[in-house]
């Protein structure tokens, strides 16, 4: 008798621990809706990244004017140049950042920074 009790309770006890274990699993889905298709675009820390970055690029040209170490027609380039990043990235940004968009975004900032350079070092007021 206490055999088939225990033996029971026991089945009883797996067949709910077996029938709440996909349930639990569900809830802690890692993709919102179930969507993975969606899920390379589910990352904020790429947003601010490239948010961070441009707005330090902003400051640069800014900061490089200041100090004259570029000339104001030069920095207005710059500006343009950054000023048509931000636009990208408003565009680019709306459901979030794929790894392209990203990659593509990152190399624009990369080129205006180099830029930003070569203005520095050439001393001659022009751009280019």
């Amino acid at each position: 008798m206490r055999k088939t009790i225990i033996a029971t309770a026991l089945s009883a006890m797996l067949a709910t621990g077996f029938a709440a274990a996909p349930a639990m699993a569900h809830d802690n889905d890692r993709y919102p809706g179930n969507n993975r298709a969606e899920a390379a675009y589910l990352t904020p820390a790429r947003n601010a990244e490239i948010r961070r970055d441009i707005w330090q690029l902003d400051n640069r040209i800014a900061r490089a004017q200041r100090n004259r170490a570029i000339s104001p027609r030069e920095a207005q380039g710059l500006r343009r140049d950054v000023q048509n990043l931000k636009f990208a990235y408003n565009r680019s940004a709306n459901r979030g950042l794929s790894a392209g968009e990203y990659r593509h975004l990152e190399r624009k900032v990369s080129q205006i920074q180099y830029r930003l350079q070569v203005d520095r070092r050439d001393r001659d007021g022009r751009r280019g």
